[in-house]
């Protein structure tokens, strides 16, 4: 009987090895930014980038999709600091943003001269700042690309999704719906996918698109003006 016990110790040790092994390996594949993107690069932080004034009223904390290097998102940091708002994008653990959620949360306490912060999540990203958004009076809405919370939300919110998304698809946006509030704004980027959210290229299953990167981000950022002058 020992033996076996000992046996069944030595396999789940094994198999927990393997599995380590495997998310560490899978952990190094990353979406980088593209050399575009990188002309667009904030102060760097840490491993994360800053943009704008940090006694801006306004702040935006970016959550990063998942895979995808911070830096990809410089282009929507730097374009909404030179509206005069502040924007943090922080790199969290192997760039996925559910594993540090509250990184956010310390970003606020680190901020305290920003009266009003918004959060923004690309895909998986805006998942995980769903997860945070009651836990500072100071969070005023949440900004969704590609994204839907993880349970239902009573907070401001707008959801800009592509039509030719191939990650996640438009019927699953849409039915997110009924996990926003009734006043909730969604717009649809007809030719948009999942990538042209970020810089860093094509991603594994997503759908081509007519728009580049820019383009796609530039409706993006119109929408988001809007939604915060709506406020």
């Amino acid at each position: 009987m020992k033996n076996w016990i000992k046996r069944i110790g030595i396999g789940l040790a094994s198999l927990l090895a393997i599995i380590i092994v495997v998310f560490m390996v899978w952990a190094q594949f990353d979406y980088g930014p593209t050399a575009e993107a990188k002309t667009y690069l904030g102060e760097k932080v840490g491993q994360g980038y800053q943009f704008g004034d940090p006694k801006s009223e306004t702040g935006f904390i970016f959550y990063q999709g998942a895979k995808v290097d911070p830096a990809a998102y410089s282009y929507i940091g730097q374009q909404l600091a030179e509206k005069g708002h502040f924007v943090m994008i922080p790199k969290l653990p192997f760039n996925i943003a559910l594993l540090n959620a509250n990184e956010g949360l310390s970003i606020i306490d680190d901020h305290p001269d920003v009266k009003r912060w918004y959060l923004i999540g690309h895909s998986l990203g805006g998942s995980a700042a769903s997860t945070i958004l009651d836990d500072s009076p100071k969070i005023k809405g949440i900004i969704f690309l590609a994204s839907y919370p993880i349970d239902a939300i009573d907070t401001p919110s707008l959801t800009v999704y592509g039509g030719r998304d191939g990650v996640l698809p438009v019927k699953d946006i849409e039915a997110s719906k009924e996990d926003v509030r009734s006043d909730a704004t969604f717009h649809l980027i007809k030719d948009g996918n999942h990538a042209n959210f970020g810089m860093y290229g094509k991603q594994k299953g997503d759908n081509s698109s007519p728009l580049s990167a820019k383009e796609q981000q530039d409706e993006t950022l119109t929408v988001i003006e809007a939604f915060l002058r709506a406020q």
